[in-house]
């Protein structure tokens, strides 16, 4: 019956909420003030208008791809791409929808992680892409990308395979790419996420 298939989403979705919610720990911690630096960054990787830097121009001819390790470093780009691309947030989806794409994004992100193990690409190129291609089915693929690479980063962290500076600029990479991939939904990720971050080295 539909009302009971609501109510069995529900359920899954109220799930998913909880688990979400058992990364806020991990995710304020890695927002705060670090070494100075103010990290005003919501869950898609938006800033509000308000927060953008306001000082300078940037024009998009003379954006070029870039490559970082540092956190500060890869909070810089991220501003230019909110600069140039601007604040964006998912379409609304209803619960039917939602549920299909972040079943699609997830899928993909496993896909891609294995598939892009082989290749010979920079690890923001990797972060940035996996993620945009996740956001490009909807809020649902975009909701399960941010929980995916949370996990990855509070996996590395902990197990001291990544510094917390240099998980912060993976985290840079994971929100160009969503905020890229959830906007253009119809786009090609590669070329898309090559505007602004470096392919190959």
């Amino acid at each position: 019956k539909p009302e009971e298939a609501d109510a069995r989403l529900r359920r899954m979705l109220n799930k998913i909420i909880d688990r979400l919610n058992q990364m806020n720990a991990y995710k304020e911690s890695l927002y705060q003030p670090y070494n100075g630096y103010e990290w005003n960054i919501n869950a898609y990787g938006y800033i509000p208008s308000s927060q953008q830097i306001q000082s300078g121009n940037i024009q998009e001819n003379i954006i070029k791809p870039r490559y970082w390790e540092s956190a500060t470093e890869g909070n810089r780009v991220y501003n230019d791409v909110v600069k140039l691309e601007g604040d964006f947030v998912p379409s609304e989806q209803n619960l039917y929808d939602y549920y299909k794409s972040a079943l699609q994004g997830g899928l993909n992100m496993a896909r891609n992680f294995y598939d892009m193990k082989k290749m010979r690409v920079t690890d923001k190129y990797k972060h940035a892409m996996m993620n945009c291609n996740a956001a490009q089915y909807g809020q649902g693929g975009a909701d399960i990308a941010d929980f995916a690479s949370n996990i990855r980063e509070w996996n590395d962290k902990t197990t001291g395979s990544n510094t917390l500076d240099s998980s912060l600029g993976d985290q840079y990479a994971n929100k160009i790419g969503r905020l890229l991939g959830s906007k253009y939904p119809n786009g090609d990720c590669d070329e898309i996420v090559q505007r602004y971050i470096k392919k190959n080295l």
